[in-house]
């Protein structure tokens, strides 16, 4: 990954700092994200090598001819019972999800260092075709990734923030703000990421009660 400038941060100055970046980014044209501590950037760095798509221009091209409705109704019809589990939470998460790459799982406390890497991208979503991350279990492929999140931009205003062996975190502009807006909001991460459902929130009801006017989003794949 020679096109990515690697800082190392104390893990309790990571968001400060992120956030100053990011204002930076239309100056400087080089976008933040965080990749979390160097254990986490050595399992990103293994992934990047063993992935076959590297190039990151052909990676963008790909995802703009990607329908992302097509796809998601193509996801839909793999994972059609989940649909019915929409009952539940109607609340008990409402807002929930927060940052955590830079936080020890263990103990929720700051990581003693923590890593950001600025990429040169034109947008946010870009980042997953220059750190080439995507393709493995069930995790989308790399331009699915940009497609996606390209859609997501346009319309709620969610960049990515956070990206290490597993883990993506965005953050949202304009979240949802009521239960049918996030349940739609819902089923389509569902079919992103099955796995914040069936090994997270349990339903796509209890999904979307966490997604109600929450400023961050979580996607983890096994």
């Amino acid at each position: 990954m020679n096109n990515i400038e690697i800082i190392t941060v104390a893990g309790r100055n990571a968001l400060p700092e992120l956030q100053r970046l990011r204002r930076e980014y239309a100056a400087t044209g080089l976008y933040p994200i965080i990749l979390g501590d160097e254990e986490d950037f050595e399992c990103l760095q293994d992934l990047y090598d063993e992935g076959e798509e590297t190039d990151a221009a052909a990676i963008i091209a790909e995802s703009r001819t990607i329908d992302v409705q097509s796809l998601l109704r193509e996801r839909r019809g793999e994972l059609a019972d989940m649909f019915e589990q929409e009952d539940g939470g109607d609340g008990d998460l409402a807002g929930g999800m927060e940052l955590v790459a830079h936080l020890d799982m263990g103990t929720m406390q700051p990581k003693e260092t923590v890593i950001l890497g600025l990429l040169r991208v034109a947008a946010p979503w870009e980042v997953f075709a220059y750190l080439g991350w995507g393709g493995w279990n069930e995790c989308p492929f790399v331009a699915e990734h940009c497609a996606m999140h390209r859609y997501w931009q346009a319309r709620h205003g969610a960049e990515v923030i956070c990206v290490t062996a597993d883990i993506v975190q965005c953050i949202v502009e304009r979240p949802p703000h009521d239960r049918p807006a996030a349940l739609a909001l819902a089923h389509e991460q569902y079919l992103y990421c099955a796995d914040i459902v069936e090994q997270g929130t349990e339903t796509v009801g209890q999904l979307a009660a966490a997604l109600v006017s929450s400023p961050y989003w979580y996607f983890w794949w096994d």
